[in-house]
């Protein structure tokens, strides 16, 4: 069940349990003074009392006969009267209820009139004395339910109900507050958002809250920082882009000067750069137009069975060729036997050739690159270690970054412009997996991929 939905049923009830408490504490029936009510009960006692001596005393003198049913109406209320004899019937013939009954005799052994109410009926009884000397007992009954005024006692329902309204309306305003409060919170926040404060957050103690508000408020930190952090990134590729494609625009100019004003062999050389500079230009486009893709998830990842290993084949042949020009040995080590993984056939090529061209570019002179294969559970994990000079522990958090190059490998003068892990990292999420780096003990750098199988063997 819904923590909020909950919460506001309980207040509910609360609220209506004070009702019911504040009403049945505020009845007239349950005080000790209650005047409209006293007087009600006095003035039908008194009525009541006043038929049954008035008939008992027409009996006495003979001018009511006691074998002939009765009934006085008042102008509001009908007095039922019965005239019982001694062996407790009804001179008149009619059935006489069982509580009056009772009511007659103990007026009769009492010797004196008798005044009781029974809830909203109210009887008198009235020992009588014939002229013939036999002994009757009139009784005089009425049924008279109290008024709505009677029972509602103005002057002292109306302070009970102000301090009932009173007690409500805190409780209601204090249930209001809780839920409106983070509300305008959550709104603020998100007015201050939508007008380019990225910094915007709900933050604590709304987001401490255990409840759908709290997981509402966590939801839209977690969103706003997301928002930061692509609005920050795009930027940040922006920046990055216009300044790695300002180098070769200007040895581009350079060149395309040197050709107009150079003798044949220059104008060779100049036109030779700037086929080099075109191509250069054309591939950091076409990679940061995939990275841009990947990042906003735009990239056709086409769900098919790859083989993990005839696809790892063709990218260590060509890995080997090219550290054949350094003297770099190229190893490979399959612990597991490669899964298949449902992808992208060119994003994962493109994923592992990225790490294996970058660990052959640093690795050292002469030295080894080792490449791993290894299932762990549903998953399938290739480690690719150089032995290298590794990089900066502070730079391998920003290593998958775009346009990202430690101080100590990754210069100008080494390579790329900084995009291929940042592509690998962006492929591999696709396909949801992940890759981590670390420095190795003796040395070098360790990049792993871990990417889910799709089944047991390739």
């Amino acid at each position: 069940m819904s923590r909020l939905f909950l919460r506001i049923f309980l207040w509910f009830w609360l609220v209506a349990g004070v009702i019911v408490v504040a009403l049945v504490a505020g009845s007239p029936f349950l005080t000790r003074t209650h005047p409209r009510l006293d007087r009600w009960q006095e003035r039908a006692e008194t009525a009541v009392r006043r038929v049954a001596e008035e008939t008992a005393n027409g009996v006495e003198r003979g001018e009511i006969r006691p074998h002939c049913p009765h009934r006085r109406r008042h102008p509001r209320t009908p007095f039922e009267l019965f005239v019982v004899d001694e062996t407790g019937r009804d001179t008149g013939g009619r059935p006489v209820p069982r509580e009056l009954l009772r009511l007659a005799r103990d007026a009769r052994e009492g010797g004196g009139p008798r005044v009781e109410r029974l809830g909203t009926l109210y009887a008198s009884a009235h020992p009588a004395v014939t002229p013939d000397g036999r002994t009757l007992v009139v009784v005089a009954a009425v049924r008279r339910p109290p008024r709505v005024v009677d029972l509602l006692a103005p002057r002292t329902l109306l302070p009970r109900l102000a301090v009932l309204l009173l007690v409500v309306g805190v409780l209601a305003f204090a249930l209001a507050r809780r839920i409106t409060t983070p509300l305008e919170t959550l709104r603020t926040a998100t007015r201050r958002l939508a007008a380019g404060d990225l910094e915007a957050r709900v933050g604590s103690p709304l987001t401490r809250r255990r409840d759908e508000i709290g997981e509402l408020a966590r939801d839209f930190d977690t969103m706003a920082g997301r928002l930061q952090a692509l609005l920050e990134s795009q930027r940040r590729l922006l920046r990055d882009v216009s300044h790695e494609l300002r180098s070769p625009l200007a040895r581009i100019g350079v060149a395309l000067e040197l050709a107009r004003r150079g003798d044949p062999g220059e104008r060779e050389a100049a036109l030779d750069r700037i086929g080099l500079e075109t191509e250069r230009l054309d591939g950091m486009i076409a990679q940061i137009l995939t990275l841009a893709r990947l990042e906003e998830g735009m990239a056709s990842v086409i769900r098919e069975p790859v083989p993990l290993g005839p696809l790892l084949d063709t990218v260590l042949e060509d890995a080997r060729f090219e550290a054949r020009r350094r003297g770099i040995t190229v190893e490979y080590r399959d612990e597991g036997s490669p899964c298949t993984v449902a992808g992208d056939r060119s994003l994962l090529r493109s994923a592992v050739e990225n790490v294996l061209r970058n660990a052959v570019r640093y690795a050292a002179e002469g030295g080894t690159v080792s490449v791993s294969v290894q299932r762990v559970d549903e998953l399938v994990e290739i480690a690719v270690a150089d032995d290298g000079p590794g990089v900066p522990d502070a730079d391998l958090a920003h290593l998958f970054e775009p346009f990202f190059r430690t101080g100590n490998a990754r210069d100008r003068a080494s390579g790329g412009a900084g995009l291929g892990l940042a592509i690998t990292a962006a492929a591999v999420r696709a396909h949801g997996g992940a890759v981590t780096a670390a420095n190795l003990p003796g040395g070098g750098l360790e990049i792993r991929i871990l990417l889910p199988c799709s089944s047991r063997r390739s």
